[in-house]
């Protein structure tokens, strides 16, 4: 019997694989930004993995060309999960390229890992880091992003309009950090996570919340594209799983963020 995972290297064609590559001349990729690469983006597909499930999923490093600087990971999950997550962490990289958006599901930790993770990019013969994801072989999704991308990310995460609102989801973390204290839930109208700080007499209503449906009610900021960033002064409700979603429409009518019911219920299944 052999212990451990049940992985072949140089890529595993059955499972997903997330091929990471640095555009630079032939053995000229400064180790400390590869090994950036790999440690920030495999950070950031635990954060993703985690505002889905508490599972720990491990990303195995199967195949690796030092002179071309290109790596592929393969994670030792063979669900579909692991296929989104991968997917989700390619689309965030071109979202942020392109600048139009900030990337659905990052959180702002996972912003800041993205931004250093991009910081050689743009030095002197290191132009772009293309990843892509694969599975079973057949490509699904790649992008190539540049140093723009620390530019968008900045640019995206400014304030620009606050306004009352209120915003539902499900309560997925909680930070007791001695200097913030703060709760973050998922906005399935834009697919963002949304900060919240809390004082620490709300901490114990805060994580009996934990894993719950909330609504929180309060000043909701938002970016240039409209995207919310965080909510002051929040008020929280947890809400009864048998509470019709119609009834809180009509409390508040911005409850959809503009969409349609078809087109809300669409976006939350």
């Amino acid at each position: 019997m052999v212990d451990g995972p049940r992985l072949i290297l140089k890529g595993v064609s059955s499972l997903t694989n997330l091929t990471l590559r640095i555009e630079a001349p032939p053995s000229r990729v400064p180790v400390a930004a590869f090994a950036s690469v790999l440690t920030e983006t495999v950070s950031i597909l635990t954060d993703l993995q985690h505002s889905r499930s508490q599972r720990v999923v491990t990303w195995y490093l199967t195949d690796l060309k030092i002179g071309s600087a290109v790596a592929v990971l393969t994670p030792e999950d063979i669900s579909d999960e692991s296929l989104v997550v991968g997917t989700e962490f390619v689309n965030g990289l071109k979202s942020a390229e392109e600048g139009r958006a900030l990337p659905e599901y990052f959180s702002a930790t996972s912003l800041a890992k993205l931004t250093s993770m991009v910081r050689m990019l743009g030095t002197p013969g290191i132009e772009f880091l293309e990843a892509s994801i694969e599975r079973s072989g057949a490509p699904i999704v790649s992008a190539r992003a540049t140093n723009n991308v620390r530019e968008n990310i900045r640019r995206l995460q400014q304030p620009r309009r606050r306004s009352y609102g209120s915003i539902t989801g499900t309560l997925d973390t909680i930070s007791t950090r001695k200097d913030t204290k703060k709760f973050q839930i998922l906005d399935p109208v834009s697919r963002r996570p949304v900060s919240c700080q809390f004082s620490v007499d709300q901490i114990d209503v805060i994580k009996d919340a934990l894993t719950k449906r909330v609504v929180v009610s309060g000043t909701v900021v938002r970016n240039i594209t409209g995207q919310p960033l965080r909510i002051e002064d929040g008020e929280l409700q947890v809400l009864d799983p048998s509470t019709p979603l119609t009834n809180l429409i009509g409390v508040d009518p911005q409850f959809t963020g503009g969409l349609s019911l078809p087109d809300y219920f669409e976006r939350i299944s």
